[in-house]
């Protein structure tokens, strides 16, 4: 039991959670470093004499005078970042796991006020709405009261002194500002030399640093608050390129190709060891696969559950092609052949939810959370992009 503890409670902090509060600081500006510092002072002991709504810091508030920006959010997985799977990690590791608890709320609830309301819930209290709220709006735009963001909202300042001015500041438009929660340290975890929260980098060795583009350039286009990543088909169907080509070659044998071409993806794709995409190309024998029919090819970062080893890494960084080629002798019975190119963006959670429940003895409360999280899950795959042609 406690050897499982050990593996669980190590993967916990990989997969999904940011480390230590060492991820952040590398790579940072002064500004940043500051900005970052956690957990996040969003109020303060004395409350500004402001109307109510300028000193709630709910994004239900925010949403009063940023209705799109909220609408936006409250879909993304920013406002999902702690959901039954975060905080049932949480509850398990109890109270005396103070590093690990950290670590984790240092990107999944980075405010002073969630970080209490976590470690009342782990203590066996209620948890309010606070830490569900995940990354808000005030994480990112509000320190003692006073408001933050892109000098583009400048205007905002303009006329009547909402919240008491508004202070721009163009690390909200660099790629920096994200590297906080999405790069480990270069001290942090590594297998085979690379580090597992590795995005910043990918996407700083790529040509979309020198053209300009940024994080925010992709997941916040105008900027939408939406967070577009792995989990909506058509923000990905839009940054790839899939090719395919099938022909009947000699003595009644199937040909064919498949490709896959990271063409607008800044960074590898997929991105961290969560994810993964499955290309496939099989025969079909009217309603199901011919037998031995199948073949397919994993692009993903694939892991083991105690992080000591590392079974392969088939990423695309951005510009790579992965092809599957198909030569197979035409299956008697073959009426069809389908290709299909799947993703799955919570795979490793599975993997690891799974063995968290098989393997951890926990309360109720805790096994209830898990198996929320894992449902969750096993629903979020999706087909990217398939054909079928008849023989």
């Amino acid at each position: 039991m406690r050897r499982a503890r050990q593996v669980l409670m190590t993967v916990a902090a990989v997969c999904g959670l940011v480390l230590a509060p060492a991820a952040r600081s590398f790579p940072t500006t002064a500004f940043l470093a500051r900005y970052w510092h956690t957990p996040v002072p969003l109020g303060g002991a004395r409350i500004p004499h402001w109307p109510a709504f300028e000193t709630r810091l709910s994004p239900r508030a925010c949403a009063l005078c940023h209705a799109a920006q909220y609408d936006a959010w409250k879909t993304s997985r920013h406002a999902q970042a702690m959901g039954p799977g975060v905080i049932g990690q949480l509850a398990v590791a109890g109270v005396r796991a103070r590093g690990f608890a950290e670590g984790c709320l240092s990107c999944h609830a980075p405010g002073r006020g969630s970080w209490r309301e976590v470690r009342s819930f782990i203590r066996g209290g209620r948890l309010h709405a606070v830490a569900r709220y995940g990354v808000s709006c005030a994480d990112c735009h509000v320190r003692h009261y006073q408001r933050f963001g892109p000098p583009l909202a400048a205007f905002l300042a303009a006329g009547r002194m909402i919240h008491n001015g508004f202070t721009p500041e163009s690390a909200f438009t660099r790629s920096r500002f994200c590297a906080v929660c999405h790069q480990f340290h270069r001290d942090g975890a590594r297998l085979d030399g690379v580090l597992l929260e590795n995005t910043y980098n990918e996407w700083y060795d790529s040509r979309y640093r020198l053209e300009g583009v940024t994080c925010q350039s992709c997941h916040m286009p105008g900027g939408r608050h939406r967070f577009a990543g792995i989990h909506d088909p058509g923000f990905v169907r839009r940054a790839v390129q899939v090719r395919w080509r099938i022909r009947i070659c000699g003595q009644r044998r199937v040909c064919a190709r498949l490709s896959l071409t990271n063409t607008g993806v800044g960074h590898d794709f997929p991105t961290y060891t969560t994810p993964k995409v499955v290309m496939s190309i099989e025969e079909l024998c009217g309603d199901r696969v011919c037998a031995g029919t199948r073949r397919q090819s994993v692009i993903a970062r694939r892991i083991n559950l105690d992080l000591t080893r590392e079974y392969f890494d088939t990423r695309l960084p951005p510009g790579a092609t992965r092809r599957l080629v198909y030569v197979m002798p035409q299956a008697a019975h073959a009426t069809g052949v389908a290709a299909r190119i799947v993703v799955y963006p919570d795979a490793a959670y599975l993997r690891f939810f799974r063995a968290y429940l098989a393997r951890y003895r926990m309360t109720a409360r805790e096994r209830a959370l898990i198996e929320r999280a894992l449902r969750h899950d096993m629903h979020t795959a999706y087909v990217l992009w398939s054909t079928h042609r008849r023989l």
